[in-house]
């Protein structure tokens, strides 16, 4: 890939880090990203709840990123129908990007993923509408997986059981490559 267009995505990852650094407990670059040429991204952790942001490049095009915001809830959710229920839900309030659910192979859990496809450049000039408005977007989208992601959000989701997470690497692996596929 080259240097200019994975420049323009580490900036859209840069962004969207120093918004979640103002707003979350913890946010760091997990290595199992930084060995993986043509991805970039961070995890966060907020009250017992784990979330991803990584975007990676498009095979054949590297002028196209596909971004991705998975949580992993601090409840692992069981049930994939009313995890799906819940993407609908957040699928019917955004008109880009697409909520869906990842279930692991052995059922066990499953996570909340949202999804958009960019090209880049996608910041190059801040003050561009629709560069603002793809960086609120993937802002909203963070805030929602953080949201479902705590140990403590029951709104939709009074069925989870909580189980504790730690912020370790071992979990943003897991996760990862969950939803990586």
């Amino acid at each position: 890939m080259g240097v200019e267009a994975r420049q323009d995505a580490g900036r859209t990852v840069e962004l969207l880090r120093s918004r979640a650094e103002l707003r979350y407990d913890r946010v760091w670059t997990p290595r199992v990203l930084g060995r993986i040429p043509d991805v970039q991204g961070f995890a966060v952790f907020h009250c017992g709840g784990l979330a991803l942001v990584y975007g990676a490049v498009v095979q054949g095009d590297p002028t196209r990123w596909l971004f991705r915001l998975a949580c992993a809830a601090g409840a692992d959710v069981t049930d994939a129908a009313e995890a799906t229920v819940w993407a609908d839900i957040r699928n019917q309030l955004t008109d880009e990007g697409r909520y869906h659910c990842v279930v692991t192979a052995d059922r066990s859990a499953c996570h909340v993923v949202f999804t958009r496809e960019v090209c880049i450049p996608l910041v190059e000039d801040v003050t561009a509408p629709e560069s603002q408005a793809a960086r609120d977007l993937f802002d909203d989208a963070l805030a929602a997986c953080v949201h479902n992601a705590t140990a403590d959000f029951r709104d939709l989701s009074a069925y989870l059981l909580a189980r504790p997470l730690e912020p370790t690497e071992a979990d943003v692996r897991t996760l990862f490559a969950w939803v990586r596929g």
